[in-house]
């Protein structure tokens, strides 16, 4: 029997305050230096909640220098006031994290479900 996925749980602030930049999920905190490839990450999915702002942004940003230093890779805009699923590719990279950075205004309510998706997700199309 194997995992398909893997729960992440969030460990970072409860509440972003104003233009704050949280590191939501590291590989190189989780599995070390140049070894997330070794875990078979594919995807990794993060539905977040906030009541606040419609300038918060996710971002995938991957690392060549074992987390020295970091690239943004993909991106994705959250709703100011719901919910927002985003899903990164993040097979290629050795290293890779994704970042929160909050809005202008601190949030009151700051929900984060965080799931690693061990398949390729291929397509399954005749």
């Amino acid at each position: 029997m194997s995992c398909d996925k893997t729960r992440i749980t969030y460990s970072g602030p409860e509440l972003p305050g104003a233009a704050e930049e949280i590191v939501l999920f590291s590989s190189t905190v989780a599995f070390g230096s140049r070894a997330a490839t070794h875990y078979g990450c594919f995807w990794f999915d993060v539905s977040l909640q906030t009541d606040e702002n419609a300038d918060n942004e996710m971002q995938l940003q991957k690392s060549i220098d074992g987390g020295a230093t970091w690239v943004d890779v993909d991106s994705a805009v959250t709703a100011g006031d719901g919910h927002t699923l985003a899903e990164f590719f993040v097979s290629p990279y050795a290293d890779w994290r994704v970042v929160y950075t909050n809005g202008t205004t601190p949030q009151t309510l700051f929900g984060v479900d965080m799931v690693i998706d061990h398949t390729s997700r291929a397509s399954s199309a005749p």
